[in-house]
C-alpha cells in the first residue's frame, strides 16, 4: 500500500513542479519581449532548481515501476494494479500532468521563437551597421562582369 500511495505523492510531486515550470514560462516571455536579461537569468534560475527536482522525481517513479516489464513501465499499467479509487486518482493525475506538459510545451516553443526572432534582428542589425566591405569598396581585379550595352541608342 505504501508502494501505491508513493505513486500518487509523487505525481503530484511531478505535477506541481511542472506547474511552477509553467507559471515561469509565461512571465519569460514578457522577459523576452522585453530583453530584460536579469530577469531572464533569474527565471533560468529557478528553472534549473524545478527541472533538477523533476529529474529525481521521474528516477523514483521509474524505480516504482521497476518490477513491470519494460514495455508495460507506465503509469496507466501500474494503474491497472491499484483499486478503483486510487486507480481514478492516479489517472487523473497522470492526465493533469500530460495536459500540463503540453501546456508547458507550448509556451517554451513560443519563447524559443521569439529568441530567434530577437537573434535574426540582432544579425540584421550587425550586418547594417557593419558593410561588406567588398560591395563598397572598388577592386581593380574583380571579375564581375557588368551587363552588355545595348547596341540602340535612341536620342528623343
Amino acid at each position: 500500500m505504501t508502494g501505491r500511495m508513493n505513486m500518487i505523492d509523487l505525481m503530484e510531486k511531478l505535477l506541481t513542479f511542472h506547474r511552477g515550470l509553467l507559471q515561469l514560462a509565461q512571465p519569460k516571455t514578457e522577459a523576452i519581449k522585453k530583453s530584460d536579461i536579469h530577469a531572464l537569468q533569474q527565471m533560468m534560475a529557478k528553472e534549473q532548481k524545478y527541472v533538477m527536482a523533476i529529474r529525481q522525481l521521474e528516477s523514483e517513479r521509474m524505480s516504482l515501476l521497476s518490477h513491470l516489464p519494460e514495455e508495460d513501465r507506465t503509469v496507466r499499467r501500474y494503474a491497472e494494479q491499484l483499486e478503483e479509487t486510487e486507480r481514478t486518482k492516479l489517472l487523473r493525475l497522470a492526465g493533469d500532468l500530460s495536459e500540463t506538459i503540453a501546456r508547458l510545451k507550448e509556451q517554451n516553443e513560443l519563447n524559443m521563437q521569439l529568441l530567434q526572432q530577437s537573434l535574426q534582428f540582432i544579425h540584421f542589425t550587425l550586418d547594417l551597421m557593419i558593410p561588406n566591405e567588398q560591395d563598397v569598396t572598388y577592386d581593380p581585379k574583380r571579375t564581375d562582369e557588368l551587363p552588355p550595352r545595348s547596341s540602340f541608342e535612341a536620342k528623343t
